[in-house]
């Protein structure tokens, strides 16, 4: 199942992301995101996503985004994230 990133992400949803994608590695749970709904995202919450994809490849577990929305691509490609599958 996929964790599904809201449309806006602001820095204001950089903590609540955070002690989402933490519980779900701390569960030793795949890492799926679904971020065909985004229409908004900050650098807080790239970099949220960078530190759960670390987290998670830590933990020998797997990290892929499942759906990119056209805003969520170009702010990662602005950004020089890169957030493919681990």
């Amino acid at each position: 199942m996929a964790y599904v990133l809201p449309p806006r992400l602001d820095t204001a949803a950089a903590p609540p992301l955070r002690v989402a994608l933490k519980k779900l590695v701390e569960q030793a749970q795949s890492l799926t995101i679904d971020g065909s709904a985004v229409e908004q995202i900050g650098q807080a919450c790239l970099q949220v996503l960078i530190a759960a994809r670390a987290a998670a490849v830590a933990e020998g577990q797997s990290f892929a985004l499942t759906a990119v929305s056209i805003p969520f691509a170009d702010a990662a490609a602005l950004a020089a994230v890169d957030l493919s599958a681990a």
